[in-house]
């Protein structure tokens, strides 16, 4: 954990004492769902089952009710109803996720769980690129970061993001959301046999693709899996 992390946190844990009393008396505080203490919470990210619990991510703008710069938030439950707040899980505080750790999704293997996420990175002139990342749960509860594992593959533009990883048969597969130069919304897939190095082997669905026609300028939070005998893609499709 660097100083830089370090201090975020440092931040984080003075802001959330400061605001502990308004979090308990406010009556509109949500009951049931998982909420943040403070600040904008959206996209709820790697929600697994590891070390008898399960777990849930989300991202989170602890600073301000708008978006920005996200975080990981982290809570966990044995029942799917209590939910038990855990000390953050990514702060966006590395060159290659500087404008923010977006979405992704968790995986377990050999015993150690770890987090895919994308890298945001905002370039002058309204450009962006994008990182997919990878971080791993240490012993003592807290996360090491394991840096990029994908850049920016060629043929698209810095909108691609959201991982989502897992396991079948004996390899790991992750689909992104993406966006093409002519600015068409898909989904690229891609392979690996130890979670860190990965291979494109392309796109399995899209706007104007497989007779679907314009469906959206852009791609995001997609997810593949599996129903009886049958395959099932969901995305969120932009535009």
């Amino acid at each position: 954990m660097n100083d830089s992390e370090l201090a975020y946190r440092a931040r984080l844990t003075a802001r959330l004492a400061q605001q502990l009393q308004a979090h308990h008396s406010d009556s509109w505080r949500p009951q049931w769902h998982v909420s943040a203490p403070l600040g904008l919470i959206n996209d709820p990210n790697g929600f697994c089952y590891f070390e008898g619990r399960y777990q849930l991510f989300f991202q989170w703008n602890p600073w301000a009710c708008s978006h920005g710069a996200k975080a990981w938030g982290h809570v966990s439950s044995d029942d799917l109803i209590h939910w038990q707040h855990q000390p953050l899980a990514l702060a966006p505080t590395e060159d290659f996720e500087k404008d923010g750790c977006y979405s992704g999704s968790a995986i377990v293997k050999d015993g150690q769980l770890y987090l895919f996420y994308t890298g945001n990175v905002k370039l002058p002139a309204g450009q962006r690129t994008a990182y997919q990342c990878m971080a791993v749960r240490e012993q003592e509860g807290r996360w090491r970061k394991l840096g990029p594992v994908i850049e920016l593959p060629e043929g698209y533009t810095g909108h691609v993001r959201d991982p989502k990883v897992w396991l079948h048969q004996g390899s790991y597969y992750m689909v992104l959301g993406a966006q093409t130069l002519e600015r068409q919304g898909v989904i690229l897939l891609y392979a690996s046999s130890d979670l860190k190095s990965w291979l494109l082997r392309g796109e399995i669905a899209g706007s104007q693709r497989n007779g679907l026609g314009d469906f959206g300028y852009m791609w995001e939070c997609p997810d593949l899996f599996s129903l009886g005998d049958r395959s099932f893609c969901s995305v969120a499709p932009r535009g």
